[in-house]
């Protein structure tokens, strides 16, 4: 009898089953992105935000010494702050230490007040005002969002509380018996102007800090998909599943090779494609596209590193679960883990589930390493060193769970291929081939 595709769609898991596998992983893929970006601001905890009073303060008649900026930056760093800590505030002795922090990517922004901070800020009750300058580092390299969050709050913080620093300057003025003219007044309710400038800057072909994580996003899929046609390829090079190009189907006898073996070879397969991959990523951004990519010999070997351990992750997941593990792999390798990578979405801006996914997810240590390549001069404390523990613990634990698994497959008989299923085949194969080259040889 022939089978037809109404006959086939009469078999319910035939359909039901992919149906509802898809529904499924669809269904938390759309929590685990959406449920990301929901409310950044209510969701925001501990964002770093330096401070640095460089003020020197101002000796006057009545008051003595004055320090107007140190008393604004601690008014600041102490601050209630309700119903959560929003922001982590870090307070600098000097320029040259907050840029330091931005430049090992510590903090989103820091804010800087000057020399004359108290002198200027004093000095708009007299007759030739003029507002201190104060200065907003930024960190790019910290991605687009966090840059902009980081902005943001440094100057509302400042402006903020040199205003309320103001209101107290007038009223002590006033108590003093002082006529303060209106055009001062009005001054002083927005008493500083506010200067914006790189911490620690970036090249002109990096995105404004973006190219890093479409970099890491790259080696991410690299690695998965790499492990999908690596997986696909071998299995049929061995006989356990058919090779199938256009309307040719090529299918070799089975080969007599346990699970755990199969997957060492699809391992180190894995790795040299690796290699591959990470050179071709890296000479297209350098050649065709111009990217900024210093250090460019370690970003290779990293490159090849988180490759190989995405790509030996997959592999082991589907050595575990077999078909299912293509849906498994890619809940764990991509929709849980680009949300919670921290690559375009800084975690301290995610809820508290995302930020737990983030501690053992790969892509948070890709795009955290090749960050800290490309922007922060390589340096281990920017996120490389991190990086690197990350994925060496997910490796070893891949091919732990991966050859623990086939071990136990292959000591309790679960084939692939039953023994006597796969002498038989192959006796067919060979028959079938013997038939096709006899009658090849008669009709000629």
């Amino acid at each position: 009898m022939v089978t037809t595709a109404t006959r086939l769609l009469r078999t319910p898991q035939v359909w039901l089953v992919p149906a509802g596998l898809l529904t499924l992983a669809l269904c938390l893929i759309t929590l685990l992105f959406n449920g990301s970006v929901a409310d950044p601001g209510a969701d925001l905890r501990n964002a770093p935000i330096g401070l640095v009073s460089l003020d020197k303060g101002v000796s006057t008649k009545g008051a003595g010494h004055q320090n107007v900026g140190r008393q604004v930056v601690a008014g600041i760093a102490t601050q209630p702050q309700k119903p959560h800590p929003s922001v982590k505030w870090k307070t600098f002795a000097s320029l040259d230490e907050a840029k330091q922090a931005i430049g090992r990517n510590e903090l989103f922004a820091a804010a800087v007040l000057p020399q004359d901070y108290s002198a200027r800020m004093l000095g708009l009750l007299g007759t030739t005002p003029e507002k201190p300058a104060v200065t907003v580092l930024t960190n790019h390299g910290a991605g687009s969002m966090a840059s902009s969050i980081g902005q943001q709050i440094a100057e509302s913080a400042v402006r903020g509380a040199s205003s309320g620093a103001a209101t107290g300057i007038l009223r002590q003025a006033q108590k003093a018996g002082a006529s303060v003219p209106a055009a001062n007044q009005a001054l002083l309710k927005d008493p500083v102007s506010v200067t914006t400038q790189a911490g620690a800057p970036l090249g002109d072909r990096t995105g404004q800090g973006m190219t890093a994580f479409f970099y890491a996003l790259l080696l991410m899929i690299s690695g998965f998909l790499g492990a999908n046609l690596i997986h696909a390829t071998t299995d049929s090079a061995l006989g356990y599943s058919a090779n199938e190009l256009g309307p040719k189907r090529h299918l070799t006898p089975p080969q007599n090779i346990d699970r755990r073996q199969t997957l060492l070879a699809k391992c180190l397969i894995m790795v040299g494609a690796s290699a591959v991959m990470s050179a071709a990523i890296l000479a297209v951004s350098t050649f065709a596209l111009h990217l900024d990519l210093p250090h460019s010999p370690l970003l290779w070997l990293f490159g090849t590193a988180a490759t190989s351990a995405v790509g030996i992750g997959t592999l082991a997941v589907l050595a575990v679960l077999g078909g299912p593990g293509v849906i498994a792999a890619m809940i764990f390798f991509i929709a849980a883990a680009i949300p919670s990578s921290g690559g375009a979405i800084p975690l301290q801006a995610m809820p508290a589930f995302w930020q737990f996914l983030a501690q053992f997810e790969p892509q948070r240590a890709i795009s955290d390493g090749t960050r800290a390549l490309l922007y922060f001069d390589a340096q281990g404390a920017a996120g490389l060193d991190r990086a690197w523990i990350t994925l060496g613990a997910g490796l070893l634990a891949s091919l732990l769970i991966g050859f623990g698994a086939t071990w136990l497959y292959d000591r309790k008989g679960w084939h692939r291929i039953h023994p006597h299923t796969r002498t038989r085949l192959r006796q067919f194969l060979r028959h079938d081939h013997e038939a096709a080259h006899t009658g090849g040889t008669a009709a000629a």
